[in-house]
């Protein structure tokens, strides 16, 4: 049997992020036009705009509904995420999970099968609850910090995708990569 691993969906697999922010200057109040890297928080409502413009948190659940509701389709993967993938399911077996809204099953379901993404089980839970999963991961990829520092705490191998979201403090035992092959080689690292 295949050791099991946590792979995340946006900003992992998928480059949702830029959807996301199309979404937050098109429903926010004052049309936060975020970049990429004004993205210095996991949590968008945090981020500041060129322009001084944030949102509040209060306006992220209908920021959040209409992202799930009408814009999932349109995110694309990452470049050759697929292949990269299939090469990690020839060793470990692929949780995929995510804390995408509950109206959003459907339509994510879809999307992976669209885009032919390999996974042994898809999971949907709260924010930043992945680590409560009752799996023995032996390691979990991610692009929220604070959730990779919880899988780590738990004793799970936690590696990051780079973001500028998620630079990690000096010291940390946390893997940050910038790219899926660099991902993919420190994951086959960790074979017994």
């Amino acid at each position: 049997m295949k050791p099991p691993i946590c792979v995340d969906i946006d900003n992992v697999i998928a480059r949702t992020d830029e959807v996301m922010r199309e979404v937050i200057k098109v429903c926010s109040k004052d049309q936060v036009d975020l970049r990429y890297e004004d993205i210095i928080d996991f949590d968008y409502w945090n981020c500041v705009d060129r322009y001084g413009r944030s949102f509040d948190q209060t306006d992220w659940h209908n920021i959040h509904l209409e992202f799930t509701r009408n814009h999932i389709p349109r995110i694309q993967p990452f470049d050759n995420v697929r292949e990269h993938l299939l090469k990690i399911s020839e060793e470990f077996e692929i949780h995929v999970a995510t804390s995408r809204l509950p109206e959003g099953r459907v339509t994510t379901r879809e999307w992976l099968s669209t885009h032919k993404i390999p996974f042994t089980e898809l999971h949907f839970v709260e924010h930043r609850k992945k680590h409560l999963l009752v799996k023995p991961f032996v390691a979990a990829i991610e692009d929220d910090r604070i959730q990779a520092e919880s899988f780590h705490e738990l004793g799970v191998r936690a590696f990051l995708l780079a973001h500028p979201w998620n630079v990690l403090q000096p010291g940390s035992e946390i893997t940050r990569v910038g790219q899926w092959p660099a991902l993919v080689g420190r994951l086959f690292d960790i074979i017994p």
